[in-house]
């Protein structure tokens, strides 16, 4: 192991295969999935974003067992660390069980070393893409380790921000949750006149470039949304763009601001989000223009999709993968209140979104306080 010193204090910087075991999940076949037992544990049961759980009542190997209290790395598409704080499941593969070989090490320690890790890496490989970290990529990484009361001492520091992370996180949580409070107490107790979608929006979907072809895609300016970005909300920029030449030569096409999207197949189905920008879309996803805006509201038409997403979800599931057509989509029956109620729940919901941004600033300030600080806990400049 390499010595070094710092702040006269010493540390052992160590590779993290020497203090810990990374033990990749099972590649569980679809035959296993139950209805009941226990959870097998995927990507999505760590981010949050899971809407069908699989379980399995079947026994198998006790490495693939994940307690509460484990610390879990997912490695391949989402890259980042969670602690598992739910009842035990069997590990997925594309997630890694990270196990300490020894009692030197504290858990929560390695916990913020490997998010920092992961971070570093992402900023790194930014526009490339790779999205996944190898088991011997992470082995072979440098964790600074300094004497266990120390590591503890780090610990109750970077906890104390990651707090005032959550706070934040759980505020803007509260104002969602209100203003769907608000929409069911409004509009889902008071019976009005329904429409077909059919009758009041016009419809359309997008298309993707070849991706063979450079000149779509190399410094492109126009704004494309892929169906996995339709969980913010509101869209205000989009992780890729086209070119001119992509546009003309695919079925992407513009969609002005307000425009209401729907992800209709796939992992993201039912998802629902605003265009708050002039911007494309890729196929899997419906866009939604009121034909009359004296008839309908496009927030009251965005929050009422809301609403009934689990419906959406359930009725995509059947065949393969779950898809919902836009033939099922014109088919939804709305209900349409008058329009100065909509109006009025409107003017609400951007009140409300204006308090919302200024604690996503907020959330972006700690944040930034987040990385200084880990930065600084393993350089040995945060704990003397």
């Amino acid at each position: 192991m390499k010595i070094k010193q710092i702040n006269q204090v010493e540390w052992k910087e160590v590779e993290l295969k020497e203090i810990a075991q990374f033990v990749n999940g099972r590649a569980f076949k679809p035959s296993e999935w139950e209805p009941k037992g226990k959870l097998i544990i995927r990507i999505q049961d760590l981010t949050g974003s899971i809407t069908n759980p699989n379980y399995t009542t079947k026994k198998f190997e006790g490495k693939y067992l994940v307690k509460r209290g484990d610390l879990l790395i997912s490695w391949s598409a989402t890259l980042d660390a969670f602690i598992w704080d739910k009842e035990e499941g069997w590990l997925n593969q594309h997630i890694f069980k990270v196990v300490p070989k020894g009692d030197f090490i504290d858990k929560e320690y390695l916990f913020y070393f490997v998010k920092r890790s992961i971070n570093l890496f992402m900023r790194e490989t930014h526009g490339s893409t790779m999205k996944h970290i190898t088991k011997g990529r992470f082995e072979s990484i440098k964790i600074p380790l300094p004497p266990f009361p120390t590591q503890k001492a780090i610990v109750s520091i970077l906890e104390k921000a990651e707090h005032l992370k959550e706070k934040r996180k759980q505020t803007l949580e509260f104002l969602d949750d209100y203003l769907k409070s608000v929409f069911s107490e409004v509009f889902l107790k008071e019976k009005f006149e329904e429409k077909e979608i059919r009758e009041l929006c016009d419809t359309t979907s997008g298309g993707t470039p070849s991706r063979i072809k450079k000149e779509y895609w190399e410094n492109g300016t126009i704004l494309w949304v892929k169906s996995g970005e339709l969980d913010k909300g509101y869209i205000h920029n989009t992780e890729e763009k086209i070119t001119e030449l992509g546009l003309k030569n695919s079925s992407a096409k513009y969609l002005e601001p307000n425009t209401v999207l729907i992800a209709m197949y796939g992992a993201s189905v039912g998802k629902i989000s605003m265009l708050k920008i002039r911007a494309t879309t890729n196929q899997a996803i419906c866009s939604l223009i009121p034909k009359d805006n004296n008839l309908l509201n496009n927030i009251y038409l965005l929050y009422f999709l809301g609403s009934i997403k689990k419906k959406l979800v359930s009725s995509s599931f059947g065949g393969g993968q779950p898809n919902i057509s836009q033939q099922v989509i014109k088919s939804i029956k709305i209900p349409l209140p008058p329009l100065k109620l909509q109006q009025t729940f409107a003017s609400i919901v951007e009140h409300i979104e204006k308090i919302k941004e200024k604690q996503k600033q907020s959330l972006e300030e700690i944040e930034q306080l987040n990385g200084v600080l880990m930065q600084k806990a393993f350089k040995g400049e945060l704990v003397r």
